[in-house]
């Protein structure tokens, strides 16, 4: 197991040769290091083989450096040290270039986005051809378009060239049409070719995700050829053989275990087997993820009306297809209808990007219960005035359901997409802050509008307020409520999405009654119950 070891003790000479004796000494092979100095304090990073625990490991190491006023943190390799690494890189960027041999991608743009936006442009800057490609291929399109302007187009062009085909695309797409053809005017000829073939389809066509990164051989060429083509080509796909005719018309596959069953010199177009179903460029990405599963393939081809080979969708395309989809019907049945994508990670997401996708839901949600309270009002002249205050109940606690479905939506697909991790302090503290300033915006909207429905209804200036109040009170409840829950369901190994949504609207049933009540009691009864 690789793991992180960050020490933090007093700078003195031969720091770093002790501090790596003391991790030898409890089994820690050490395998790369780098140390530097911030104002007397010395800071040692050591990537590590252990099989020891790393709170374990920290403890121990801690204790052995005691003469050094150490602190030591550890952790394993991944998410839960993502934060204090986005520390260290931010002290000095320079730490990226050694991160980026043991870190993967995903795990490596988790430390970068944790930085300042313009700490995160120099940093690009700092990465190799490999880091940069490696973090392409997992970055949202906002991202994308940031590094592609942080490192100019001529580095861009360079980096896409060692990208598959399909991954260039995706990053060209995100970018500005100037900014496009200035990275394609600097693109070789090949690459263009199947970069311009591949951008005609939309991101959500199969064309969009499939590879023409495979091998393609006639029908007439051999076993051995086929071999051959295998071991001197770097392929995306290397499993499968696809075999056309003369005029590229799909054959067959053929799976490359299979080849070893047959004599060198045999054809391939003998040997080859028709799929059982193929799909046009232009179907959508989540109907080829369906016939995938249903039909069992790992490996879709690809054909045009006249059946010539265009390229494959492989199944790692489609586990991420089916992941995205399943986020964005996530969030569609808590209420977020736009301002994020689901290949948008949260942790990037500015705080007014979560309003712009939650307020509308919220205001329309309002609007359509306000109906219920409408109803009982035209019954006022049998009402007493009582009747009245308990109309607004079961509206300000579907509010606060909605608001809570909301957050606990995002919160959940941060979560199950490795976006954040409950282990890490700092995302938590994260999650606190960007809900604390959305959740505000979004209760004093909500107070206004409920103010403003109320007092229409009653001519109560007194009762508005008490409505208004309860909405703001009630909205910030909900709506940590609604973050926080997966969050302690984690911590405490259930599954957030069984217990959140029930939870969640127990929870605010009970706070609603009690808030609204409280409120009625004070500003109507002047605290009389």
């Amino acid at each position: 197991m690789h793991a992180v070891v960050i020490i933090k003790a007093r700078d003195r000479p031969g720091l770093l040769r002790d501090a790596a004796d003391v991790a030898r000494s409890l089994g820690a092979n050490i395998v790369a290091n780098f140390g530097y100095s911030v104002d007397g304090k010395a800071r040692l990073l050591l990537i590590v083989e252990t099989d020891e625990d790393p709170s374990k490991l920290a403890a121990e190491m801690e204790e052995m450096l005691k003469k050094d006023e150490a602190e030591v943190i550890a952790g394993r390799l991944g998410p839960e040290i993502v934060d204090e690494l986005a520390k260290l890189v931010a002290e000095r960027p320079a730490i990226i270039a050694m991160l980026e041999l043991y870190l993967p991608p995903s795990d490596l743009l988790g430390v970068i986005l944790r930085l300042p936006e313009e700490e995160r442009r120099k940093v690009y800057r700092l990465l190799s051809v490999n880091g940069l490609a490696g973090i392409l291929s997992e970055a949202d399109e906002h991202t994308a378009r940031e590094i592609a302007e942080s490192i100019g187009p001529h580095w861009l062009a360079r980096i896409l060239e060692y990208m598959d085909p399909g991954e260039a695309v995706d990053v060209l797409q995100a970018l500005d049409s100037k900014l496009r053809k200035e990275v394609l005017a600097r693109l070789p000829h090949e690459v263009r070719r199947h970069v311009l073939r591949l951008i005609a389809y939309p991101p959500e066509s199969t064309g969009g995700i499939m590879t023409t990164s495979v091998p393609v051989l006639k029908a007439d060429a051999t076993v051995q050829d086929a071999l051959s083509a295998v071991r001197s080509m770097d392929y995306e796909i290397r499993d499968v053989i696809v075999v056309v005719d003369d005029e590229g018309r799909l054959v067959g596959i053929i799976p490359v275990s299979e080849l070893f069953l047959y004599k060198p010199g045999e054809k391939l177009g003998k040997i080859a087997k028709k799929p059982r179903v193929t799909v046009n460029p232009m179907t959508d990405r989540e109907e080829a993820a369906k016939l995938m599963v249903k039909y069992d393939a790992s490996r879709l081809p690809v054909t045009d009306s006249k059946g010539s080979f265009l390229g494959l969708v492989a199944i790692e395309d489609v586990a991420h297809v089916l992941a995205e989809e399943a986020a964005e019907d996530i969030a569609k049945l808590g209420g977020i209808l736009g301002g994020i994508k689901p290949s948008e990670r949260y942790i990037a997401v500015k705080a007014l990007d979560l309003v712009r996708s939650r307020l509308p839901w919220l205001v329309m949600i309002y609007l359509i219960e306000s109906v219920t309270a409408s109803v009982i009002k035209s019954y006022e002249s049998l009402i007493e005035r009582v009747a009245l205050v308990a109309a607004f109940i079961p509206l300000i606690m579907d509010m606060g359901g909605n608001v809570g479905s909301q957050a606990a939506s995002l919160v959940l697909r941060a979560l199950a997409l490795g976006e954040v991790s409950e282990a890490s302090r700092r995302d938590v503290f994260r999650i606190i802050a960007k809900e604390a300033v959305s959740a505000l915006i979004i209760a004093l909207v909500m107070g206004v509008l409920g103010f403003a429905f109320a007092l229409a209804m009653s001519g109560s200036t007194q009762l508005a307020c008490a409505v208004a109040v309860a909405l703001v009170a009630v909205t910030i409840l909900a709506d940590f409520t609604g973050a926080l829950l997966p969050v302690a369901a984690r911590k405490l190994k259930i599954d957030p999405a069984t217990i959140s949504g029930p939870l969640i609207t127990t929870i605010m049933d009970v706070s609603v009654a009690f808030i609204y009540m409280a409120v009625v009691s004070k500003l109507l009864l002047g605290g009389r119950p």
